[in-house]
């Protein structure tokens, strides 16, 4: 999901970096708004916006805010096993990021 990982990236301070995960982002058909939005770790849609919020909240390693992110996004239809998947995602861009 892009929108989370230009949230998780949005303060790498890497122009590289985040030239390449906008495009990304434009090719996959997210406007300028929503880019913008991700990059200040948020999103207009309330699923994204739970999911970005859980990956913040697992970047950060705080456990409470990691269970409220948690509480939050399966309150809004995310499923445990989506859930799940996406810790696995920020954990291979935190794998990614140390390369």
């Amino acid at each position: 999901m892009v929108q989370v990982r230009l949230a998780l990236k949005s303060d790498c301070g890497c122009s590289r970096t985040l030239s390449a995960l906008e495009r990304d982002a434009r090719s996959s058909g997210l406007t300028g708004a929503e880019i913008d939005a991700a990059l200040e770790k948020r999103s207009f849609e309330v699923r994204t916006n739970a999911a970005i919020a859980y990956a913040c909240a697992l970047q950060s390693g705080n456990q409470r805010v990691v269970d409220e992110a948690h509480l939050r996004a399966l309150r809004v239809g995310w499923t445990h096993e989506q859930m799940e998947e996406l810790g696995q995602l920020i954990g291979g861009l935190a794998a990614n990021s140390l390369t």
